[in-house]
């Protein structure tokens, strides 16, 4: 973004299609199932897009299941994982990747 003018040169589907390609190229030698977009906000302070992709982690959680059998079963489940890309406004560059925590 143009600090004196005021205006953002990369639009909102843009700053998502440059996140979507960091994370690609990011994680080339791991697979990102199921990557999807959660949020997108405009950081006016900081004149970013702020775009959160979540992608289903390769780790999984056991857990046991209480059925209706006498013995208890253990599911896998899959969890997800959410990085926020920082995008700059005016130019689509990437500023930063975190993670993005998620309350419970």
């Amino acid at each position: 973004m143009n600090q004196e003018s005021g205006i953002i040169s990369i639009d909102m589907k843009t700053a998502v299609r440059a996140a979507r390609q960091f994370a690609v190229d990011l994680y080339e030698s791991e697979p990102l199932p199921n990557l999807a977009l959660e949020e997108i906000e405009f950081n006016e302070s900081s004149h970013q897009w702020q775009v959160t992709l979540g992608f289903d982690s390769p780790h999984k959680i056991k857990r046991k299941t209480n059925g209706p059998s006498l013995f208890p079963t253990i599911e896998e489940e899959s969890q997800r994982e959410y990085k926020q890309f920082n995008i700059d406004a005016e130019d689509g560059h990437l500023v930063s990747m975190t993670m993005r925590p998620v309350d419970p």
